[in-house]
């Protein structure tokens, strides 16, 4: 007996000597912004349907309200650029599809000053180590997710850190699990929900109520490019000092295609 639970644990021993250390998150943090940069030309070539849907909720968790968009995705320098097709099953006409043309050309115009885009990706890294700092990491383990490495944390607000702003404060009361990508440091999937709740303005201008959820997943292409197809939620909030709405919603990307492949003319005939 004794050899045997002797055998067991060297072979415990030899496993865990054999499974590396788990990056930690500034590691992965830098991962995922080198993928980021070097996706930036390639999702050039991508152009996406995305189907959104937002249901204002009754007391009861009945629809009261509906509403629901179409919107063609498509991104300029990496930037992510959203024209709105179709509102409530309509499609867009007339005026309306006109001044959404033109709010599309206005973004196309600003993501092609290279300013802009650093300005933007600067944003978006700033508010990714927010929530890395906002947060602490725990039970970490390994996975495999789509036959790839994936690395799962339990997420918590961290105690030690000292939101300045409502997206800090919004940061530090969500928890939830994160799966992260080990080899480039993208978020695979994300739950989270505030554990508290946070009052904008001292609960005056509005209230995100304890329960607020958001779910984000992302799927990697077959070129490596990865992208969003999933974002969805539900919560309860008041806005200003009369409206307390319950709401959920869900977004989901589909149909990705390259729209820039290259064409060859042939003289035999198709098959």
């Amino acid at each position: 007996m004794h050899a045997r639970v002797l055998f067991l644990l060297l072979t415990a021993q030899l496993i865990a000597e054999a499974e590396p250390p788990l990056p930690n998150a500034e590691e992965l943090k830098q991962r995922a912004i080198t993928s980021y940069r070097q996706m930036q030309e390639t999702l050039e070539h991508y152009e996406c349907l995305v189907n959104s849907q937002v249901d204002e909720l009754n007391a009861s968790g009945g629809v009261k309200k509906h509403k629901s968009e179409r919107r063609e995705q498509f991104f300029v320098n990496g930037q992510e650029i959203n024209h709105t097709l179709a509102r409530d099953g309509v499609d867009l006409t007339g005026n309306a599809a006109k001044k959404e043309q033109e709010r599309v050309d206005k973004q196309v115009k600003k993501y092609t000053d290279t300013k802009q885009v650093e300005k933007a990706q600067a944003e978006d890294e700033k508010q990714a180590e927010m929530f890395i700092r906002a947060q602490r990491f725990r039970n970490g383990h390994r996975e495999m997710r789509d036959g790839r490495g994936t690395i799962v944390y339990d997420l918590s607000g961290d105690p030690a850190f000292h939101p300045k702003n409502i997206e800090e404060r919004v940061a530090q009361a969500a928890a939830g699990r994160i799966w992260v990508d080990e080899q480039s440091g993208v978020p695979v999937e994300l739950q989270i929900h505030l554990d508290r709740d946070i009052k904008i303005g001292g609960g005056l201008v509005a209230n995100l109520h304890k329960g607020f959820s958001i779910h984000t997943l992302q799927e990697r292409e077959s070129d490596g490019v990865w992208i969003t197809k999933m974002v969805e939620g539900s919560g309860d909030a008041r806005a200003a000092l009369f409206l307390h709405p319950r709401f959920r919603f869900k977004e989901v990307t589909q149909q990705c295609h390259l729209f820039n492949v290259e064409t060859h003319e042939s003289t035999s005939p198709p098959k």
